[in-house]
């Protein structure tokens, strides 16, 4: 992939919407690609993470056991609690037909983000905009029974 396709994913993202694209070039510069058959375990829950994943074609059913929590498609992102710290992993990610991921591992990220803030402000938005999904399903949940 060439590194103007990597900038264009990477501005498409809603994390990188802001960013300018001196510093696009150099974060695509260090994206590593994957290419990942369907059916396959990208990472399982209780894994140590230390990077995060842009889907840049595929789609990614994250899960807990059979408990599907979302399933995650082109120009979107997973894994990204662990590029903030490296903790377990909180769900299992599947590929559900063939992907193309581009992965960014925590170390370069850190010393991406000590010079462009706006990179973290966007992560902390997907966050954000995640959790209140979560929230807004578990009190429909609730509401139902």
């Amino acid at each position: 992939m060439l590194l103007v396709e990597k900038v264009l994913i990477l501005k498409s993202s809603e994390i990188f919407q802001n960013t300018v694209e001196s510093e696009l070039v150099v974060l695509a510069g260090i994206l590593q690609e994957e290419y990942v058959e369907p059916r396959v375990k990208i990472f399982s829950k209780g894994d140590t993470g230390s990077c995060m994943f842009f889907i840049y074609k595929g789609k990614i059913r994250i899960h807990d056991g059979e408990h599907t929590l979302a399933v995650l498609g082109d120009n979107e992102i997973l894994g990204e609690l662990s590029v903030l710290d490296s903790e377990s992993r909180s769900a299992t990610a599947t590929t559900m037909e063939e992907s193309i991921l581009l992965k960014l591992d925590q170390e370069p990220f850190y010393d991406i983000i000590m010079s462009n803030p706006d990179i973290l402000k966007g992560i902390l938005k997907t966050l954000c905009k995640r959790l209140r999904a979560i929230n807004t399903k578990s009190t429909v949940t609730e509401l139902a029974h």
